[in-house]
């Protein structure tokens, strides 16, 4: 056989091979109607239930791909897990998208064979103590004990924290958040570093008559955070981050659940495009033109969706702060929709 016919067949079986694996993920939802989803459920914060429903940030954007993909955003199945086996089952293939309030970092991105589509909300890292009405600043902390889950990421802003203000604070890492906050309890830590969603649930609501607690006001850091998927999952990379972007500008254009119906006939082609007016731009995701529509009828906009897993209609009630649109005085905005 000729070298050229020989080597177009391989280059042909190589890529059939790419384009198989690129699309395999969104086919296996398409199939089996649901999408796996791997979640923190250690603290109430970002992935619990109520009355025996499936709540929180992270399933948040669990629902958004389900509406989009099936169209039913009830078909979701939450897998808990932490941050590091988190990733191994998504690269072994037992989770379709993995959350877990991961942070988007350079390191876990390149390191771990995965790819972050889009930030779907800014994190944040702050400290839980016993109530000091005399304390005014962190100055008044100086020289206290601190203890912190050590992990990777918050062993390394504690230090970079404390050694950037020069509070001297000793710190004590330990093995799991449960441990950290069983000293601090006790009283044998003045503080606990922690993420801002876990501080305000009821992770720590639940202490000892005797133990007076206080979320401080000082942000350590804010960071972003969202999904992570397998890094060859094309189809799904772009699915996912069209989601995220539409219901972000949706709140910029100011279309809800309640309202969307009224945009139909609209001659804005951005709105067209949110709409799925554009077949082209379906097709290219492998689904059909109503996808972004259903997700926004189903979960709303983003205002829609930050209300209902941390902010008022949630068990956190948490302010939107940096979560909000960059023309309200956050770090949120969409790209262009049109061309």
């Amino acid at each position: 056989m000729p070298f050229r016919l020989l080597f177009g067949i391989f280059v042909f079986w190589a890529f059939s091979g790419v384009q198989a694996r690129a699309g395999a993920t969104l086919d296996a939802i398409k199939r089996s109607g649901i999408v796996r989803c791997g979640a923190r459920t250690a603290a109430n914060a970002y992935a619990y239930q109520v009355d025996g429903e499936w709540r929180g940030i992270d399933v948040e954007i669990c629902r958004l791909i389900a509406s989009a993909v099936t169209g039913r955003a009830e078909a979701v199945q939450i897998v808990p897990v932490n941050r590091e086996e988190g990733f191994k089952l998504l690269s072994d293939g037992r989770i379709d998208v993995l959350n877990a309030a991961t942070p988007w970092t350079m390191e876990q991105e390149l390191l771990s064979d995965a790819a972050f589509p889009a930030v779907f909300y800014y994190d944040a890292l702050a400290f839980i103590g016993h109530y000091n009405p005399e304390a005014t600043s962190m100055n008044d902390y100086r020289g206290a004990k601190v203890c912190v889950e050590n992990t990777p990421f918050l062993a390394r802003e504690i230090d970079a924290y404390n050694h950037r203000h020069r509070l001297e604070m000793r710190v004590m890492k330990m093995p799991t958040l449960a441990r950290a906050k069983e000293l601090l309890y006790l009283k044998r830590c003045d503080l606990v570093l922690a993420r801002l969603e876990t501080l305000h649930s009821d992770y720590f609501k639940k202490a000892p008559e005797d133990v007076d607690l206080v979320v401080l006001p000082e942000i350590v850091r804010t960071y972003p955070a969202g999904p992570y998927i397998r890094d060859d999952d094309k189809e799904l990379f772009k699915i996912l981050r069209w989601l995220v972007y539409a219901v972000v500008k949706a709140e910029e254009k100011g279309i809800s659940s309640q309202n969307i119906e009224d945009f139909q006939n609209t001659a804005d082609p951005e709105i067209q495009n949110l709409l799925g007016q554009n077949k082209a731009v379906a097709d290219r995701m492998g689904l059909d033109a109503g996808w972004i529509y259903r997700a926004l009828s189903q979960r709303g906009n983003y205002g829609e969706i930050y209300r209902r897993a941390l902010g008022d209609k949630s068990v956190l009630k948490l302010n939107r702060t940096a979560n909000r649109l960059v023309k309200d005085g956050g770090l949120l905005s969409a790209p262009d929709f049109d061309r």
